[in-house]
Parts: C-alpha cells; sequence; structure tokens
C-alpha cells in the first residue's frame, strides 16, 4: 500500500507527526524535537509544532494531518517563526495544496510539503 494511504486512512496525528520525524531525517534535517503543544500553542488545531536544523538554519516545521492549509496557517507559522527564533519554516500536509497557497508561502518565506512529496 502507497504511504499516502496508509496516512490518508489510518494515521492519527501522532503517527503521522513521528512519519514526518523520519522523513525529516531521510531530507538531512537534523536536531528534530517536537514542541509541547500544551505549553506554547494557543490555536487548538495547532498541536504539532517541530523544531530542527538543516544546515546552519533553525526550521519551526508544522504538521497538519487531514487539514486544508491557507493564510490562516502560514500567519501561525509566520508567528511561530519568531516565537521560536526560527530562520526558516515548513509546513507539512497530506493534503493537496493550491498553487496560490504555496506561493503566497513562498512570498512568506516558508516551504511547504504537501500531497505530491508522499507520491
Amino acid at each position: 500500500m502507497e504511504d499516502i494511504k496508509i496516512i490518508d486512512q489510518f494515521m492519527d496525528e501522532r503517527e503521522f507527526r513521528n512519519y514526518i520525524v523520519k522523513l525529516l531525517d531521510e531530507n538531512g534535517f537534523t536536531d528534530i524535537s517536537i514542541e509541547d503543544a500544551r505549553l506554547s500553542d494557543e490555536e487548538p488545531k495547532n498541536n504539532n509544532d517541530l523544531i530542527a536544523k538543516k544546515g546552519k538554519e533553525r526550521y519551526t516545521i508544522q504538521t497538519f494531518l487531514n487539514k486544508e492549509i491557507g493564510s490562516k496557517e502560514i500567519k501561525e507559522t509566520l508567528r511561530d517563526m519568531k516565537e521560536e527564533y526560527a530562520s526558516k519554516a515548513l509546513i507539512i500536509t497530506n493534503k493537496e495544496v493550491s498553487e496560490e497557497v504555496i506561493k503566497e508561502a513562498e512570498e512568506a518565506g516558508i516551504e511547504i510539503w504537501d500531497r505530491k512529496k508522499f507520491k
């Protein structure tokens, strides 16, 4: 079975986040840690922060399982970048993200890995 089918149908948010940790490691990220959302986030759906490094850059990474990504998530990620002293940001979702939203994210300095990354 393809990874994306397993993600879509069988994973919960914790399992998805753990899968993403493995994916990040395979893509050259180091010092990957999970933020405790109970301590840092007011937004209950944004309970998925990861912090990692790639080279000398510090990243905040947001994972969203079965959730559409739009301007709201980009703004949350920008806020997290400032609060976590990250120079880069990455949003990862199993949903397909529109070109318009990807462009908005890129203009804000945020990279998006969407459904296409898992295929």
